[in-house]
Order: structure tokens, then sequence, then C-alpha cells
């Protein structure tokens, strides 16, 4: 190999090490916002759609991480249930 691909491949997992450790967690989500918004499981609701109201430009999958941690969610979520949901419009 000649040294500009060794530096190209050099610099392609410095610049992935970084993309990795910059992901934002469902610790990060838990830790920016307040969670004093109470929402209240209606037939038919699913984490996942309730994430996705809640913010579309994260992913899903981080709300419902956080959302079941703050919750203390194990399984299922049942009708009537209530959950405490982050308000987007207050960060810490």
């Amino acid at each position: 190999m000649n040294k500009l691909t060794v530096a190209s491949v050099l610099m392609a997992v410095m610049f992935l090490t970084a993309a990795i450790l910059a992901q934002t967690g469902p610790d990060d989500i838990i830790d920016s916002y307040s969670w004093n918004e109470v929402y209240v499981i209606k037939r038919g609701d699913t984490l996942w759609e309730i994430a996705e109201e809640i913010n579309s430009d994260l992913d899903p999958r981080l709300i419902v991480a956080a959302i079941k941690k703050v919750n203390e969610i194990e399984t299922m979520i049942r009708v009537n249930q209530k959950i405490m949901i982050p308000d987007w419009n207050k960060r810490r």
C-alpha cells in the first residue's frame, strides 16, 4: 500500500470512531429534557408511534429506549397506562 492509501484508511477509521462516540443514546435523551408530561396510552398506541410524534428528527429507537427506561417498562404497554414522556420544548 502506498502512503496515500494508508492515510485514507486511517482517516476513515478516525471519522468512523468519532461518529460512533458522538452518537446520542437513551441516557442522553433522558438527561437533556424535562420528563414532566404525562401521556395516557390509548388503544392501538405503540411506543414507536409515540416516539415519532414526540420528535420526528431523532431515531425513534432512542426515544423508545428512553421512555422504557424512565417508566421502567420491560415488556408491553397497556391501555389507560400513564407514562412520562419528554417535553421537547424544555431542554434542561
